[in-house]
């Protein structure tokens, strides 16, 4: 199935695959040998993924043709099934399942109470809900970011509030990709206890530590205060998508893209500076030129006013007096002139 921008499909990598799968990943205790609801299940891998553990599963979704891909692509698996249905409007009779998974689905509507009364209806009296939806102040506000897929994105204190109305008991937990050092078996281990240390060189405690500004909240639920005490803190590692290592080539990819375009930068600067060296010397000659040009001007003006003098001079003296009275008196005897 083709990924339309916002649903997720299992051939995607990367960050986004390590948020939808940590959130089944850790629901697979709570749902062990139970009948589970997976509402807004989409393409249906986490259906999926719930069903190699649960009674059954059924997976409810809108879109019809997304319903009938999950009906193909899954149906190796008898005790899972796929059906039509909207979140406020669950194809399943009361009190019917044991456990109800909704992982960002909230923030696609403005149904929420419709959507929690519908989810209370099916749900059997002990039952549990593993909800997920973006914190809006750290998924939205803080990096001033706008989904358009989404519709009514809630802050932390708004979902809890709720959540309070429709449940006795409920657990907080937030998720977000984070870094740290890890070590691990070299050996793949069914063992999952590991410890957890936090703090530095002057406070170094083995506790999980709690978790500050997370991009998702995911809550458990229940009217039964017993289905909520099991923890699901949790990490979420693919040793074939290393986030990490993958974040870490492309850093070095932009850093050696950012060398070699300034390298470029600098081999296109020392050809500018050459340029202007040669536009500098030609604006020198030129210069140069210009001054001996306006040299021979003044040469020439100069001269030109010696010669107006000159003749100024040779107009106003006898000798030329005496030549114009000596050709107008051969105009008048005839005579022609030379």
């Amino acid at each position: 199935m083709e990924f339309t921008g916002e649903r997720f499909v299992p051939s995607l990598t990367g960050e986004i695959k390590y948020e939808h799968i940590h959130r089944y990943a850790l629901s697979r205790k709570l749902v062990q040998g139970k009948c589970v609801l997976d509402l807004a299940s989409g393409e249906g891998y986490g259906a999926a993924i719930l069903a190699n553990v649960a009674q059954s599963v059924i997976g409810v979704d809108i879109d019809p043709e997304t319903v009938e891909y999950a009906q193909k692509n899954y149906s190796f698996s008898q005790n899972i099934k796929f059906l039509i249905g909207a979140c406020d409007s669950v194809p399943l009779p009361d009190n019917s399942v044991d456990v109800v998974t909704s992982f960002e689905t909230l923030e696609h509507h403005g149904q929420h109470e419709a959507m929690m009364l519908e989810i209370k209806r099916v749900l059997k009296p002990d039952g549990i809900l593993i909800i997920s939806t973006p914190d809006r102040l750290n998924y939205s506000d803080k990096p001033n970011y706008s989904n358009p897929y989404h519709v009514k994105e809630l802050y932390s204190h708004e979902f809890e509030e709720l959540l309070i109305k429709h449940f006795a008991h409920f657990k907080f937990y937030g998720q977000k990709l984070a870094t740290g050092s890890f070590v691990f078996s070299l050996e793949n281990n069914v063992e999952t206890g590991f410890q957890a240390y936090t703090g530095g060189v002057n406070k170094l405690s083995e506790q999980v530590c709690s978790l500050d500004s997370p991009i998702y909240l995911l809550a458990i639920c229940s009217d039964d205060i017993k289905q909520i005490k099991m923890s699901v803190d949790s990490i979420y590692i693919d040793k074939e998508d290393d986030l990490l290592e993958g974040l870490q080539n492309s850093m070095r990819a932009l850093d050696e893209q950012w060398q070699k375009q300034w390298q470029e930068s600098q081999t296109q600067l020392q050809q500018t500076q050459t340029e202007w060296e040669k536009t500098q010397h030609l604006l020198q000659q030129t210069q140069t030129e210009w001054e001996k040009t306006q040299h021979l001007l003044r040469q020439a003006q100069e001269g030109w006013g010696e010669a107006q003098t000159i003749i100024k001079a040779m107009e106003s003296s006898k000798f030329w007096k005496l030549r114009g009275v000596w050709f107008k008196l051969k105009q008048t005897i005839g005579l022609k002139a030379d």
